[in-house]
C-alpha cells in the first residue's frame, strides 16, 4: 500500500523544530511564520554537558528542550512526545492513513540525503507518507526542497538511536488540531514568559540541564579547555553549533529576535520593553564568540589568551540573558 497525506506542506527554512511545525500549522491552514513557531515553542535555552566518553567531551547546544511540545501545548491542546513500543512504522501509518500529520524525532547519521559520518539524535523531521512496495517514508525536512525518501530500515534506526549525546526512544507525535487556535494576544505573553522562566530557573530535556546559568558554567570551565584532549573539536563544534547548524547564525537568538519583531503588533508591551533590540545584541554576542571558538579550533595548539577572551565573552552572555529574562518576568503579565 502506498499513501501521501492529501495537501501535505513543506516550507523549506532554517531550523529543522520550527520548520516542521510552521508545516504542520500551514497544512492545517494557520500560516505562522518559522520565527513565530519558534518564538511560541519558546525555543531558546543552553546546554553545557562534559563527557569524557563521546566527542566533543565538552559539549554546548543552544535550543530548549521541548520546544514542539511547548508549542502545540500552547496553541491547541497539552501533547506529550509518544514512544512506540512495537513496530514504529506500524504505528505512525496509523496516523498517516487518517490524514494525520506526525513529528518524529531521529539522528542525521541514518539519513542518508545527509551523508553524515557523525550522529546527531534529536533531530526533527515530519513525516507525510509512506509506501509499501519499495518500503519507504516520506518526510519533509528542514532546509530540503519536496519530500525526503527514508528506507524503513533508516528510518527505524533513526528513530532508535542510543548515541551517547541524546538517547532516542522511538519519539513521535501525531498532530491532530481538534480545536481553534487561541488567540496570539493570549499566547504570545505566556510563550514569552515561559521561555523566560525556563531560562532563569533552568529545565531539563534529552540533552540534560539547560538554563542561563549553564552559560555562566561554560564561562568558568573555557580556560581549562587547554588541558582537554580534543579541545580543537570541542572549539569546532560549538562554533558550528552557534553559527551553522541551523541556528540562523547566533545561536537561535536572532531567530528568536524576528519572533519578537512580530509579537511588537500583536503584544505593544514588546516593543515599549525594546525586546527585539535586546534580542538582537544577544544575537551579535553569541555571533562574536562562535568566531572566536572557530579562530581557536584553528590554532596549532589551545591559546590560554583565546580561551580567556572566550570565557570573558561567555561570562558577558550570562549577565546579559539574565537581565533578559528577569525584565520578561517582571514586566509582561501571564494571562
Amino acid at each position: 500500500m502506498k499513501k501521501i497525506i492529501d495537501n501535505w506542506v513543506h516550507i523549506p527554512g532554517i531550523h529543522c523544530g520550527s520548520v516542521t511545525l510552521r508545516d504542520v500549522m500551514t497544512h492545517y491552514g494557520y500560516t505562522y511564520s518559522e520565527a513565530m513557531c519558534f518564538g511560541i515553542g519558546g525555543g531558546l535555552g543552553f546546554y553545557y554537558s562534559i563527557n569524557k566518553d563521546i566527542s566533543p567531551s565538552h559539549m554546548i547546544f543552544v535550543r530548549g528542550p521541548e520546544m514542539e511540545i511547548t508549542f502545540l501545548s500552547l496553541i491547541n491542546k497539552e501533547v506529550s512526545w509518544n514512544h512506540a513500543k512495537g513496530n514504529v512504522i506500524d504505528e505512525i501509518k496509523i496516523y498517516i492513513n487518517q490524514d494525520i500529520p506526525v513529528v518524529i524525532q531521529t539522528d542525521i547519521y541514518y539519513l542518508d540525503y545527509y551523508n553524515s559520518s557523525t550522529h546527531f539524535p534529536g533531530h526533527i523531521v515530519s513525516v507525510w507518507g509512506y509506501d509499501d512496495e519499495i518500503e519507504t517514508m516520506f518526510v519533509a525536512d528542514n532546509h530540503l526542497e519536496g519530500l525526503q525518501k527514508v528506507p524503513y530500515g533508516d528510518f527505524r534506526d533513526g528513530m532508535a538511536s542510543k548515541d551517547l549525546s541524546n538517547p532516542l526512544d522511538n519519539n513521535f507525535i501525531q498532530v491532530k488540531l481538534d480545536r481553534p487556535v487561541g488567540n496570539l494576544e493570549d499566547i504570545i505573553p505566556e510563550a514569552i514568559r515561559e521561555n523566560a522562566r525556563k531560562m532563569l530557573y533552568g529545565c531539563t530535556g534529552g540533552r540534560g540541564e539547560s538554563g542561563a546559568h549553564k552559560i555562566k558554567l561554560w564561562s568558568e570551565d573555557l580556560p581549562n579547555w587547554k588541558d582537554v584532549e580534543d579541545w580543537k573539536w570541542c572549539a569546532r563544534f560549538g562554533y558550528q553549533v552557534i553559527k551553522k547548524r541551523g541556528v540562523g547564525g547566533a545561536g537561535f537568538r536572532w531567530i528568536y529576535r524576528d519572533f519578537l519583531k512580530e509579537a511588537e503588533g500583536i503584544v505593544p508591551l514588546v516593543k515599549e520593553l525594546g525586546l527585539t533590540q535586546k534580542m538582537d545584541l544577544i544575537g551579535s554576542k553569541w555571533s562574536d564568540i562562535a568566531m572566536l571558538l572557530k579562530e581557536i579550533s584553528e590554532q596549532d595548539s589551545p591559546e590560554a589568551v583565546l580561551l580567556s577572551s572566550a570565557s570573558n565573552q561567555a561570562y558577558e552572555l550570562w549577565e546579559l540573558e539574565t537581565k533578559f529574562y528577569s525584565t520578561v518576568l517582571e514586566k509582561i503579565e501571564s494571562n
